[in-house]
């Protein structure tokens, strides 16, 4: 399995993950044999990248943290959960709370000590994605610190959370942030106060989540939003889910001809210790995401290009390279970079180009 930006596509094709609707349907299934007007669906949908199964990338399996099934699951409910909360009905949450239970048992059981993120994801389902990946990263984060059972629901809850005040405001949250103008901005920063007010009025939910509503556009330097809050006065399960939801927002939601490798983004977040966040917090961060996720196409600095097949949890930068001829598609050898010194990635890039 390999990633494949949605413009490689062609009819023959196999799809390597299910693609799903905003609700969590199906819309292609795993082994689904790629049409034109398939693939038209795709475009037309605004996925960026699907996964695809072929001989050049046979073995190479994807790391996702939480199952297809699970994510599926788990966006209808935030589907549903919005909904609700946008017609101002904030009761009955315990389908909410279930899937965040659901996501901790499967975060927790993961053997994976470092991840790779990326998942197909459409314009349409923004708010619900955003909020799952957060969640995730979240839970990895609090996984690596030892969080016991009861802080890992609450930073769980308060990731999955933590943009709900946007269903109470009438602005296109799908762009990012530092695009915007000074009165779109003072109107896209009330979501966090209104979030927070919202989550104080679900009985279910304890007040702690709330404050992550609240805090969660804090920086470490006090240079953030609301209230300017700086270092340990914003509470850690914020300094958390601020790093999460960064990492998500660089990696799905810049402006179109402006998007980053992933390894750039690791690194942008990386350098923002002591700024926009604490620093201890980065560190376990990095330690967690690997900088070239599995099944995507890179280039060495040799020239060659080739599929990442195999993260390296030692030695993260240097992971297991399957060289391809991109002519012929043809496996040609795998290396691995913690073995080969000479040999680096020069640069992300597209096997079918």
């Amino acid at each position: 399995m390999r990633k494949i930006n949605t413009e490689s596509l062609k009819p023959g094709m196999i799809n390597g993950r299910p693609i799903f609707t905003q609700n969590g349907i199906v819309l292609f299934n795993t082994g689904t044999v790629l049409t034109q007007g398939f693939i038209d669906k795709i475009i037309a949908a605004q996925i960026d990248f699907i996964y695809i199964s072929d001989e050049i990338s046979e073995g190479i399996e994807s790391t996702e943290i939480i199952s297809d099934e699970m994510t599926s699951v788990t966006k209808k409910v935030i589907f549903d959960s919005l909904n609700r909360f946008k017609s101002g009905h904030l009761s009955g949450n315990i389908k909410l709370i279930n899937s965040v239970e659901a996501i901790i048992t499967e975060v927790i059981n993961n053997p994976r000590v470092m991840i790779s993120l990326q998942e197909m994801r459409n314009k349409e389902e923004y708010m619900y994605m955003h909020a799952l990946n957060v969640c995730i990263v979240s839970c990895i984060i609090g996984k690596r610190m030892e969080y016991s059972d009861k802080q890992m629901r609450l930073v769980a809850l308060g990731a999955l959370l933590h943009d709900v005040g946007k269903v109470q405001i009438d602005f296109d949250c799908t762009r990012y942030r530092d695009d915007y103008t000074e009165e779109e901005f003072e109107i896209y920063s009330e979501h966090c106060k209104i979030g927070e007010e919202m989550i104080l009025n679900m009985r279910e939910i304890n007040s702690v989540v709330a404050s992550v509503a609240r805090q969660h556009h804090e920086q470490y330097d006090g240079s953030g939003f609301p209230y300017k809050l700086k270092g340990d006065s914003i509470n850690e399960l914020s300094r958390i889910v601020s790093i999460a939801n960064e990492y998500d927002n660089l990696l799905y939601n810049m402006p179109k001809g402006e998007e980053l490798k992933h390894y750039e983004i690791i690194e942008i977040i990386t350098a923002k210790a002591f700024t926009a966040f604490d620093p201890s917090l980065i560190r376990v961060f990095r330690s967690s995401i690997s900088p070239y996720p599995i099944g995507s196409g890179v280039q060495l600095n040799d020239g060659r290009v080739g599929i990442v097949a195999k993260i390296n949890e030692a030695f993260p930068t240097r992971p297991l390279i399957r060289i391809i001829d991109s002519d012929n598609k043809t496996i040609i050898e795998e290396i691995d970079l913690s073995k080969s010194i000479s040999l680096m990635i020069a640069n992300e890039k597209d096997v079918d180009k």
